[in-house]
């Protein structure tokens, strides 16, 4: 029992206080149109019409106000755009002439703007372009809306203006049918009236108003003084939750006693029945207003002198009557009840009123609003910035190129990346100056999501409220509409926005509608709190307490802090993207981290300076994205147009493989790389090392279809010995050499964002002959054609990769050869087909761990069609001589380990593991392991060098190892 008794007191405790806070002002106002010459002794709403050349004069009455009367004061400016001139620029030159006006003299209680010369689309850029630079600059706190005919109200809707919208401004004429329009379109929205007096008592038609639907009532003329008293009075009356009771039965009696036609309003506090009675009056003769009922105590009379006691008051027939003298200014009456409300009543109103969530429009606004204003405080600040780009290679290996250097942010100036030092794989470029490395990068995207464009680029939909780096997040995630323009280049994600700041934490996107060699681009941005410069005041010195400007902040931090006094600055971003080069989707991962701020530094001139006449490879990011900045004559760094579109690359080396011909084999030969061969756009590579030829070409984007079409050719002049085992034996007299050429026509398209399928018609010739050991009885196969279609799918995803293919290959000569009990006359036709999935692991310090699994399958397979495992075959296992095992199916797991030793050697080791199947080999889940360690540094002269070293293990291990020694050199 005394439980229940302390929760009873609570709550109505509760209720009491929340009564209480309430009170502090009228959710239902009174006020009046003012031009900004009269100033009320005590503040009321004001609403000042204006021309936007008006806004000196405008601005020199607001000034004469104080802080609290202009904290009362709406401004609807109106203004006509330009025809000869862009509409949007235009709209953006005038909404910032009328921002930077009302912050100068304001904050005001509202803003709004009368656009002439525009259309729905173009009117509702403004408002939004109005709305949150309003209150991104604490300009005013509202956006109000001149009242338009419905049909035009319903088009501003369908363009997404009502979100920025806080009330809509309408003649009382107008309330009723904006009202409804409301209810149906958008119930949040306040409606603002304007009314002209038609009754003696003008408190009346405000009332009017008010009862029809408005929640602010403004009289259409500048009051006098005492008219100005009288809206303050009102006012303070309707302090509260005030609503109108359409019930009340009040009558209106002339001084004898006899209804009259004289209507009169009521309005009801819930928290404790009080009630306003607006009587309509008359100007020339005494009244009686009569109220139903004997529960009404206390009457008060509520005028320009105030508030005071009634005493014309009686009761007779169960009514209470209240005496009205003739009107002559604008009042009501207040009267008591002597009846409480239950609590439970206010109670649940109260929990219904407190558990309305939030809209994902209120979301957005207000984070535009934010962001407006972070624009605008934006500081010149220089960061460390490290990226590394990391590509994935089969079997479990990668590519991994980092760069690192300052990065100069000068807001609408310019931003520049200093490139300093360069690693391959961990080890650092140290000879000579960084290459200038191509610059991939997607089309850039203009119309970003978050932004206000002049139509709807993007819909949002509210995920839920979660936590995320030590903030409670809005999650909403963005998408264009279904009928959004193919061709335009837009983004769909997620945006995670801090509940309390209303910044972004985090923001996800894909990028859609790509063109050119990126087949898919995914970016990950995560953003950085940091105190705001301030550099008019000075800066607190060291043991002074407090916080130095642009020192970084925690979660724990900007929990406590004012959301002004806060700068977010990206601080760490990821991504993918899918790259068609050479017919093939190569999946790069690059991350970029920003480290050691120094916000709004007084050396930023001075070391951008010392940076530009460096050595340093530098890059800026324009309009039309990266671009290398070059010294002109002068010194001066500008922006290089172009891209030196080819590359020249010494290879030399030597091999060793006792599988092959001859077991130590010299390497050396020339690589040419153009990406746009001939200015067509072509991606063209050849390579030739005396005794072989590979070379390929590719247009990424066919007709800008994003379709790949090229060619491979691939020709040796060295064969290899295709070697037989027999229940794990080498039989030298079954031993044959092949020959191959191939050509092979290729097609891809990208698929599901992420994923590329190609198609491959091949052309090949092998050609068979007996290798020294072969028995002068073993039949050599025929030489042959071969004619191969192929279909390949990749999908990649953040560091997982995944491929699945198939390869249907016909000879057209296959004859009787060597064991003739193995022959089969169905293998003039073969199939073979796998998948593989990936996935590598970036550790810190250069460190990476690579995990791949491979199926392989086939029908039909013979000797020379099965999978070879050595160093050139489809697949690797470490140590296994060329042309010494092979599989009619297996499953195949790489493991790989690498690291860096003081910034000058990396090191890698490798573990393969095979289950074999081969009948002819008798394999049946046979395992072959392989282990292998590689080493690469840069040498002399930017000579990239590498050393690789396999050797089997386990039962079916061979003898000797299986070894590469290659130098690659860039000119």
């Amino acid at each position: 029992m005394k439980r229940i008794f302390l929760v009873v007191f609570l709550s109505f405790f509760a209720l009491s206080l929340f009564a209480a806070d309430a009170a502090k002002e009228c959710s239902i106002c009174v006020g009046a149109v003012t031009d900004l010459t009269a100033i009320p002794a005590t503040p009321v709403p004001q609403l000042a019409q204006i021309r936007e050349d008006d806004l000196a004069a405008a601005g020199a009455a607001l000034d004469a106000m104080t802080p609290e009367a202009r904290a009362h004061t709406a401004i609807v400016v109106s203004y006509t755009v330009d025809r000869n001139k862009d509409p949007l620029l235009d709209i953006e030159t005038h909404t910032k002439a009328i921002i930077e006006w009302a912050r100068q003299h304001g904050p005001l209680d509202a803003i709004g703007i009368a656009v002439e010369g525009t259309d729905a689309a173009q009117t509702t850029y403004a408002i939004k372009r109005l709305a949150v630079s309003a209150q991104g600059q604490n300009a005013a706190s509202r956006i109000v809306l001149p009242w338009t005919a419905i049909d035009d109200l319903t088009k501003l809707a369908d363009a997404g203006a009502m979100p920025y919208v806080d009330a809509l401004l309408v003649d009382a004429a107008n309330v009723t049918s904006t009202a409804a329009w409301i209810v149906e379109k958008d119930p949040a929205k306040k409606i603002w009236a304007i009314v002209a007096p038609q009754s003696p008592n003008a408190f009346y038609d405000l009332g009017r108003a008010i009862a029809d639907g408005a929640t602010r009532a403004y009289l259409a003329r500048t009051p006098d003084a005492e008219t100005f008293a009288s809206l303050a009075a009102f006012d303070r009356a309707l302090i509260g939750e005030y609503a109108y009771d359409a019930t009340a039965r009040i009558e209106s009696l002339d001084a004898k006693g006899n209804k009259i036609d004289a209507p009169a309003l009521a309005f009801v506090r819930g928290e404790d029945l009080r009630t306003i009675v607006i009587p309509r009056g008359d100007a020339a003769a005494a009244t009686i207003t009569s109220l139903p009922g004997d529960f009404y105590i206390r009457p008060r009379r509520v005028d320009a002198a105030g508030e005071r006691e009634l005493s014309d008051v009686g009761q007779k027939g169960g009514r209470f009557l209240i005496g009205v003298q003739p009107v002559k200014r604008p009042f009501v009456f207040t009267v008591e009840h002597n009846e409480k409300p239950r609590p439970n009543v206010t109670k649940e109103a109260l929990e219904v009123a407190t558990q309305r969530g939030i809209s994902v429009e209120e979301i957005i606004r207000n984070h535009q609003a934010y962001k407006a204003f972070q624009d605008s405080i934006q500081p010149r600040y220089v960061a460390q910035n490290t990226t590394k780009l990391r590509f994935t290679i089969q079997g479990g290996e990668a590519l991994e190129a980092a760069i690192s250097g300052k990065y100069f942010s000068d807001p609408n100036v310019r931003a520049d990346w200093v490139w300093s030092d360069f690693y391959i794989n961990g080890v650092r470029w140290k000879y000579g100056r960084i290459p200038e490395l191509p610059l991939i990068q997607p089309e850039k995207v203009t119309q970003l999501p978050l932004d206000i464009h002049l139509t709807n680029e993007y819909r949002y939909q509210f995920v839920r409220e979660t936590d995320l780096l030590g903030y409670r997040v809005y999650e909403v995630r963005f998408e264009p509409p279904q009928n959004a323009p193919e061709s335009l280049p837009l983004y769909r994600g997620t945006v995670w926005i801090d509940t309390r700041t209303w910044a972004r934490v985090r923001i996800s996107m894909v990028q859609l509608n790509l063109t050119g060699n990126v087949l898919s681009n995914e970016e990950r941005v995560d953003f950085a709190p940091f105190t705001r410069p301030s550099p008019p005041a000075p800066l607190p010195q060291a043991g002074e307490g407090g916080r130095r400007p642009g020192e970084g902040l925690t979660a724990a931090d900007v929990s406590k802090m004012d959301a002004r006094e806060i700068l977010w600055l990206p601080f760490d971003i990821g991504a993918q993207q899918v790259v068609s080069a050479a017919g093939r989707a190569n999946v790069v991962l690059r991350s970029t981290t920003f480290t050691n701020f120094r916000i709004e530094p007084e050396d930023f001139e001075q070391s951008l300076a010392e940076a530009s006449a460096s050595d340093a490879r530098m890059v800026r990011e324009t309009r039309a994205g990266m671009r290398y900045l070059e010294k002109s004559g002068s010194g001066e760094r500008v922006v290089k147009e172009g891209f030196e579109s080819s590359r020249k690359f010494l290879l030399g080396g030597i091999h060793h493989d006792a599988g092959l011909e001859y077991p130590v084999v010299p390497l050396g030969g020339v690589d040419y790389f153009d990406f746009d061969l001939w200015d067509k756009g072509i991606q063209a590579n050849v390579f030739f090392a005396g005794v072989v030829v590979s070379a390929n070409a590719t247009h990424p984007n066919v007709a800008n279809t994003r379709t790949n079409l090229g060619a491979d050719f691939f020709a040796i002049a060295v064969p290899t010995t295709n070697s037989m085992y027999r229940a794990g034996l080498e039989q030298k007299t079954e031993a044959v050499k092949a020959l191959p050429t191939w050509l092979a026509l290729r097609g891809g398209h990208p698929f599901a964002t992420f994923g590329k399928i190609d198609f491959q018609l091949g052309l090949g010739h092998i050609s068979y002959k007996r290798a020294d050991d072969t028995d002068p009885s073993f039949t050599v196969p025929s030489s042959t054609f071969l004619l191969s279609p192929t279909v390949t799918a990749h999908y990649a995803r953040w560091g997982y990769t995944a491929a699945a293919w198939y390869d249907y290959t016909r000879r057209t000569k296959w004859e009787p050869w060597g064991v003739l009990s193995e022959y089969d006359p169905n293998q003039k036709s073969f199939a073979t087909f796998g998948a593989s999935l990936g996935k590598s692991f970036y550790l810190p310090k250069f460190q990476r761990l690579g995990l791949e699994v491979d199926y392989l399958d086939g029908t039909r397979l013979d000797r020379f069609s099965k999978y070879e495992l050595g160093f050139f075959g489809t697949q690797r296992i470490h140590g296994v001589r060329s042309g010494t095992v092979r599989a009619e199916r297996a499953i195949l797991g790489h493991v790989s380990y690498g690291f860096v030793l003081s910034d000058q050697i990396r090191m890698e080791a490798f573990y393969d593991h095979g289950l074999i199947d081969d009948g002819v080999a008798g394999y049946r889940r046979e395992p072959f392991q392989g282990v292998g360690i590689a080493g690469q540094t840069v040498g002399p002269y930017g000579t990239l060098l590498r050393l690789d070293i396999g050797k089997m293990v386990g039962r079916n291990a061979q003898s000797g190892f299986v070894a590469n020694v290659v130098f690659l050199k860039l000119f």
